[in-house]
């Protein structure tokens, strides 16, 4: 999930049509996701695949322990490719849930941004700049 936050804090610095005053803002992309319940939500959703992948990998290494050397070759090549497919779901999960949440996100802050007159939105502190996190927040959980 960490790669996901990333992901969307490089994103997020976006520019305005320029306007008389330029308004600075700044947004902490770590503090709107944990303030955020379907970022939450995928951060779960994510970390239960994982725990799922990792006890499959434990009950495979104890089946391939007591299984005799003559079958273990078929079992360990059946294993791999489960793993496979798990660790391919689990990406695949990942990168839609950070997508659709950079999608939800980026709609957030640049609504912020019209909103309140923002030149310029970006995802690091910046001298003289508003921090626009909760606003963020509350335009992401408000429906």
């Amino acid at each position: 999930m960490k790669k996901i936050i990333s992901a969307i804090g490089l994103l997020t610095v976006m520019a305005l049509p320029t306007v008389a005053a330029e308004k600075y803002g700044v947004v902490n992309v770590d503090y709107v996701m944990s303030k955020y319940p379907a970022a939450l939500q995928a951060n779960d959703a994510i970390r239960r695949q994982e725990t799922e992948v990792q006890k499959f990998l434990l009950e495979a290494r104890k089946d391939l322990e007591k299984t005799p050397e003559s079958q273990r070759k078929a079992k360990e090549e059946k294993y791999n490719k489960e793993l496979q497919t798990k660790a391919m779901a689990l990406r695949q999960q990942e990168e839609k849930k950070g997508q659709e949440l950079f999608n939800k996100f980026d709609a957030a802050v640049k609504a912020v941004a019209k909103e309140g007159g923002y030149t310029l939105i970006v995802p690091a502190a910046l001298y003289g700049a508003t921090d626009i996190s909760d606003l963020v927040v509350k335009k992401l959980t408000v429906k």
